[in-house]
């Protein structure tokens, strides 16, 4: 993953995943709870207006079947 931080955001760009269905978007997750952060069709997303502290996040492509990939290495980002 690529990560460029703002101060109170987060840009994230990773590698495009394949699969047989064919990727039709990924889900970035908070990996604290599991919950997911963002969604996007694109192997890129933004996160903003975060407050100080330390944020740790993964993604995981879906397909158009519904299936979930394994998830990405977790990165963590300081804020402030």
């Amino acid at each position: 993953q690529v990560v460029t931080q703002g101060a109170d955001s987060v840009d994230f760009t990773w590698n495009p995943s394949t699969d047989n269905v064919g990727v039709t978007g990924y889900n970035l997750y908070n990996s604290a709870n599991g919950q997911i952060v963002a969604t996007s069709a694109t192997n890129s997303v933004t996160v903003s207006g975060l407050a100080p502290g330390t944020y740790s996040y993964y993604v995981k492509a879906f397909d158009a079947a519904g299936n979930l990939s394994w998830r990405s290495g977790i990165t963590t980002i300081n804020i402030g």
